[in-house]
């Protein structure tokens, strides 16, 4: 099985952290299928974002994405609301 090159995740995680309304990356998933990159990627924003808002740092980051890391075909974007862990109960 082919792995993805850490350095191909490195400028996918720069891209995404570097991204308007971006406050973390919860998980990044990058794999070849056939000689096409494909990466999925979980992203924390600010929890008063709206939808509109969500979607549309979803879309940039998506964008950014494609820009950053060569042979990528798609990119797949989720995004959640931040929470203060300090805050959250276990």
């Amino acid at each position: 099985m082919d792995g993805v090159e850490p350095e191909l995740v490195d400028d996918a995680e720069h891209a995404l952290m570097h991204e308007p309304g971006v406050l973390g990356v919860r998980d990044l998933k990058m794999r070849w299928i056939g000689h096409r990159l494909h990466a999925d990627a979980e992203l924390d924003i600010d929890p008063r974002a709206t939808l509109a808002e969500a979607h549309a740092i979803a879309h940039s980051a998506e964008h950014s994405l494609t820009h950053a890391v060569p042979k990528l075909a798609t990119a797949l974007v989720h995004v959640y609301p931040a929470h203060d862990a300090a805050n959250s109960e276990v």
